[in-house]
């Protein structure tokens, strides 16, 4: 039986939330210590942190948009062969960053590291969307090829 190749557009309210609660959060940051006095402020925390909630929930929005733009650009797309060999180059990285990070002797490595890290992470995080191409069976090709 063949996989359902459907490719669902993108919500368009996905990313226009995210612009809206980035935007909100980048206005509010400066009013906030002119809406709460000294006092609100250092007893409830969370009234200063309110513009970085608003910028991490689009982070996370943007993040999202972006995951599914690339699943419906590549989904069914990628070899099975090639989806292995990219998953494990990512998963080398997330290892390298680890090691690099955890190494006492140079700090440039530990730099480094945490941006291989990082960065190989959010790597995987977007490539274990991906769905790989069915592996074509020697049988099924001979039958296509006559």
């Amino acid at each position: 039986m063949e996989e359902e190749r459907t490719i669902t557009p993108l919500p368009k309210a996905l990313p226009i939330i995210a612009l809206i609660l980035l935007l909100l959060g980048i206005m509010l940051n400066p009013f906030i210590p002119t809406i709460f006095s000294e006092d609100q402020l250092s007893k409830n925390p969370l009234f200063s942190g309110i513009p970085f909630v608003l910028i991490f929930a689009s982070i996370i929005l943007f993040f999202m948009s972006f995951i599914w733009w690339i699943t419906n650009r590549l989904n069914f797309r990628v070899s099975d062969k090639a989806y292995n060999r990219i998953e494990k180059i990512i998963i080398a990285g997330i290892v390298l960053g680890i090691i690099f990070m955890f190494q006492p002797w140079v700090f440039v490595l530990f730099r480094y590291g945490f941006y291989l890290l990082l960065f190989s992470t959010l790597a995987f995080m977007v490539w274990s969307h991906v769905t790989a191409a069915a592996p074509v069976d020697e049988a099924t090709a001979e039958l296509a090829a006559e």
